[in-house]
Protein backbone atom coordinates (compact mmCIF):
# COMPACT_ATOMS: atom_id res chain seq x y z
CA UNK A 1 0.00 0.00 0.00
CA UNK A 2 1.11 3.52 -0.66
CA UNK A 3 0.49 6.32 1.82
CA UNK A 4 -2.10 8.81 0.62
CA UNK A 5 -1.06 12.46 0.81
CA UNK A 6 -3.24 14.23 3.37
CA UNK A 7 -3.84 17.26 1.15
CA UNK A 8 -5.35 15.24 -1.72
CA UNK A 9 -9.04 14.29 -1.43
CA UNK A 10 -9.71 10.57 -1.61
CA UNK A 11 -12.49 9.51 -3.95
CA UNK A 12 -13.92 6.16 -2.99
CA UNK A 13 -16.61 4.52 -5.08
CA UNK A 14 -18.96 1.86 -3.82
CA UNK A 15 -20.90 0.44 -6.75
CA UNK A 16 -23.34 -1.57 -4.64
CA UNK A 17 -24.01 1.09 -1.98
CA UNK A 18 -27.64 0.94 -0.91
CA UNK A 19 -28.32 -2.30 -2.79
CA UNK A 20 -27.01 -4.90 -0.32
CA UNK A 21 -28.86 -6.23 2.70
CA UNK A 22 -27.52 -8.60 5.34
CA UNK A 23 -28.92 -12.13 5.20
CA UNK A 24 -28.31 -12.64 8.93
CA UNK A 25 -30.27 -9.68 10.29
CA UNK A 26 -31.98 -8.04 7.31
CA UNK A 27 -30.34 -4.63 7.78
CA UNK A 28 -28.85 -2.68 4.91
CA UNK A 29 -25.10 -3.26 4.69
CA UNK A 30 -22.88 -0.20 5.01
CA UNK A 31 -20.01 0.67 2.71
CA UNK A 32 -16.54 0.27 4.18
CA UNK A 33 -13.02 0.53 2.80
CA UNK A 34 -11.08 -2.68 3.40
CA UNK A 35 -7.47 -3.28 2.35
CA UNK A 36 -7.56 -0.57 -0.34
CA UNK A 37 -10.76 -2.00 -1.84
CA UNK A 38 -14.47 -1.26 -1.53
CA UNK A 39 -16.31 -3.64 0.75
CA UNK A 40 -19.57 -3.86 2.69
CA UNK A 41 -20.21 -4.74 6.31
CA UNK A 42 -23.04 -5.32 8.72
CA UNK A 43 -22.49 -4.85 12.42
CA UNK A 44 -25.98 -6.21 13.22
CA UNK A 45 -27.19 -3.10 15.05
CA UNK A 46 -24.05 -2.45 17.09
CA UNK A 47 -23.59 1.11 18.25
CA UNK A 48 -21.06 2.66 20.59
CA UNK A 49 -23.91 3.79 22.86
CA UNK A 50 -24.97 0.22 23.65
CA UNK A 51 -23.33 -2.32 25.88
CA UNK A 52 -21.93 -5.28 23.94
CA UNK A 53 -24.37 -8.15 23.56
CA UNK A 54 -22.64 -11.55 23.60
CA UNK A 55 -25.56 -13.12 21.69
CA UNK A 56 -25.13 -10.74 18.74
CA UNK A 57 -23.59 -12.44 15.69
CA UNK A 58 -20.11 -11.46 14.55
CA UNK A 59 -19.77 -8.65 12.03
CA UNK A 60 -20.26 -9.63 8.40
CA UNK A 61 -17.86 -8.41 5.71
CA UNK A 62 -17.82 -8.98 1.96
CA UNK A 63 -15.57 -7.34 -0.62
CA UNK A 64 -17.14 -5.80 -3.69
CA UNK A 65 -14.78 -7.59 -6.09
CA UNK A 66 -16.09 -10.93 -4.78
CA UNK A 67 -19.68 -9.97 -5.67
CA UNK A 68 -19.33 -8.23 -9.04
CA UNK A 69 -18.54 -11.35 -11.13
CA UNK A 70 -21.84 -12.93 -10.03
CA UNK A 71 -24.06 -10.00 -11.02
CA UNK A 72 -24.47 -10.93 -14.73
CA UNK A 73 -25.75 -14.41 -13.80
CA UNK A 74 -28.12 -12.86 -11.26
CA UNK A 75 -29.38 -10.41 -13.91
CA UNK A 76 -29.93 -13.14 -16.45
CA UNK A 77 -31.94 -15.20 -13.99
CA UNK A 78 -34.02 -12.17 -12.99
CA UNK A 79 -34.81 -11.05 -16.53
CA UNK A 80 -35.29 -14.38 -18.33
CA UNK A 81 -38.98 -15.31 -18.67
CA UNK A 82 -38.36 -19.03 -18.34
CA UNK A 83 -35.34 -21.14 -17.61
CA UNK A 84 -34.02 -22.37 -20.93
CA UNK A 85 -31.33 -24.85 -21.79
CA UNK A 86 -27.97 -23.21 -22.37
CA UNK A 87 -26.98 -22.60 -25.96
CA UNK A 88 -23.38 -23.66 -26.48
CA UNK A 89 -20.97 -23.79 -29.36
CA UNK A 90 -19.30 -27.05 -30.35
CA UNK A 91 -16.35 -26.08 -28.15
CA UNK A 92 -18.71 -25.81 -25.18
CA UNK A 93 -18.68 -22.01 -24.87
CA UNK A 94 -21.90 -20.44 -23.62
CA UNK A 95 -23.32 -18.08 -26.28
CA UNK A 96 -25.90 -16.23 -24.18
CA UNK A 97 -25.44 -12.49 -23.96
CA UNK A 98 -24.38 -11.28 -20.53
CA UNK A 99 -24.71 -7.80 -19.13
CA UNK A 100 -21.79 -5.95 -17.59
CA UNK A 101 -21.81 -5.38 -13.81
CA UNK A 102 -22.51 -1.68 -14.46
CA UNK A 103 -25.60 -2.51 -16.52
CA UNK A 104 -26.82 -4.92 -13.86
CA UNK A 105 -26.38 -2.32 -11.11
CA UNK A 106 -28.32 0.23 -13.19
CA UNK A 107 -31.09 -2.36 -13.68
CA UNK A 108 -31.24 -3.17 -9.95
CA UNK A 109 -31.49 0.53 -9.06
CA UNK A 110 -34.16 1.18 -11.71
CA UNK A 111 -36.25 -1.78 -10.53
CA UNK A 112 -35.55 -1.01 -6.83
CA UNK A 113 -34.30 -4.56 -6.25
CA UNK A 114 -32.25 -5.21 -3.13
CA UNK A 115 -29.63 -7.96 -3.09
CA UNK A 116 -29.28 -10.00 0.10
CA UNK A 117 -25.84 -11.35 1.03
CA UNK A 118 -26.09 -14.53 3.06
CA UNK A 119 -22.69 -14.97 4.74
CA UNK A 120 -23.39 -18.51 6.00
CA UNK A 121 -24.17 -19.84 2.52
CA UNK A 122 -21.91 -17.38 0.65
CA UNK A 123 -24.83 -16.62 -1.68
CA UNK A 124 -26.46 -13.57 -3.26
CA UNK A 125 -30.23 -13.48 -3.37
CA UNK A 126 -32.45 -11.01 -5.22
CA UNK A 127 -36.19 -10.78 -5.08
CA UNK A 128 -38.05 -9.15 -7.96
CA UNK A 129 -41.33 -7.82 -6.64
CA UNK A 130 -43.15 -7.44 -9.97
CA UNK A 131 -42.88 -11.11 -10.89
CA UNK A 132 -42.54 -12.51 -7.36
CA UNK A 133 -39.36 -14.21 -8.50
CA UNK A 134 -36.52 -15.02 -6.10
CA UNK A 135 -33.10 -15.81 -7.51
CA UNK A 136 -30.06 -17.13 -5.62
CA UNK A 137 -26.50 -17.24 -6.98
CA UNK A 138 -23.70 -19.02 -5.08
CA UNK A 139 -20.64 -16.80 -4.66
CA UNK A 140 -17.55 -18.92 -4.12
Amino acid sequence: REPVPQDAPVLRRYLLAGLLACGACGRRMESAWSNCRPAYRCRHGRTSAMAPDPARPKNTYVREDKLLPHLPALHQLLTSPVVRARRRTRAGTDVRDTASPGEVIAYLRAQEITITWNPAAAALQARATDAAKTVTVKAR
